[in-house]
């Protein structure tokens, strides 16, 4: 299917296969072109605390996780207007895309959302799910919680069980709902192998008083953040078109219920851009790229692009 949504008569916005619309707006959904003002819109550097770094001499999945002070949990920068007007957008026109709650999930929704409003200084007016959107409106970050279950068997997992969404990269919210860690990461290759189990640990001895955060990365050919659909194939022809994406997540017990809340707030800018902060940032990216296993790099979107990005990469190290 071929998305048909892009001004014909702006060169800068060009219609591809699998909804996407080519723009460089990451504001702008993915299937949608961007308004008239957007077109001078410049990223701001990803913030610096979360650049990834070299650890160990091979590819591994890895947690981690620092301590997060509570007065810097959840960050407000120069785009953090952008991302609560995206996030108004969506909660506008595509609710359904953004927001999940599970049954019985209301309970650990109403904590989460008290927990941000609290931290936020604002008192809520909604309860439940809809307390969690309204909280959602007053960060930058997505919210996801994460709910004690018992099993059949007597055994407690965690499940995703309440969320609002709006910057989903190439995973769609519905079909995480009501499932586990190791189930929502089943597409990550490698992830049970390297993580999995110790993950779960982890999230065991999790407690309230100690949050922590931790960052990710992965180089993509578009920049929306609202993104929850995998293109068909590749949707630019060089690297310098290319973007680095990187989120920022944190982790906290809720006192109440035992459960979760793990936030992710996401941050886009041009590849080229990004490698020329400095030559130490391209040399981790590039030996990063040459480190990823095949089936990491397919993943992390990168694999059809990798030989062409370290035939390039080297003007910036």
């Amino acid at each position: 299917m071929v998305a048909f949504a892009c001004r014909l008569s702006d060169e800068s916005i060009i219609c591809v296969a699998s909804n996407h619309v080519l723009h460089r707006h990451p504001f702008t959904p993915f299937d949608e072109a961007p308004p008239v003002e957007a077109m001078s819109f410049s990223a701001m550097p990803i913030p610096e605390q979360i650049l990834p770094q070299l650890v160990g001499e091979n590819f591994r999945h890895r947690l981690g996780t620092f301590p997060v002070e509570i007065s810097n949990w959840l960050l407000r920068d120069d785009e953090f207007d952008l991302t609560v007007q995206l996030k108004k957008k969506l909660l506008a026109s595509r609710r359904n895309e953004v927001v999940g709650l599970r049954p019985g999930g209301e309970e650990v929704a109403q904590e989460a959302a008290e927990l941000v409003g609290q931290w936020a200084g604002v008192e809520l007016a909604s309860s439940g799910i809809d307390a969690l959107v309204e909280a959602s409106l007053l960060v930058a970050d997505d919210l996801a919680v994460l709910q004690p279950v018992k099993s059949t068997d007597g055994s407690q997992q965690l499940l995703l069980n309440a969320a609002v969404v709006c910057c989903p990269s190439r995973w769609m919210l519905a079909e995480k709902m009501g499932q586990n860690m190791l189930a929502i990461h089943e597409p990550v290759a490698k992830y049970a192998d390297h993580v999995g189990a110790a993950v779960d640990t982890y999230f065991q001895r999790l407690t309230v008083e100690k949050p922590v955060w931790r960052s990710n990365w992965i180089i993509q050919d578009h920049p929306a953040l609202f993104q929850p659909q995998i293109p068909s194939g590749p949707l630019v022809k060089t690297p310098e078109e290319l973007w680095i994406r990187m989120e920022r997540q944190t982790l906290r017990r809720l006192p109440k219920t035992g459960g979760i809340l793990f936030t992710i707030r996401g941050y886009q800018q041009p590849l080229p851009e990004y490698l020329s902060r400095s030559k130490q940032i391209a040399q981790n990216i590039r030996t990063m790229l040459e480190r990823l296993p095949e089936d990491v790099a397919q993943y992390k979107s990168v694999l059809k692009y990798r030989p062409a990005i370290m035939n390039w990469i080297n003007q910036f190290c």
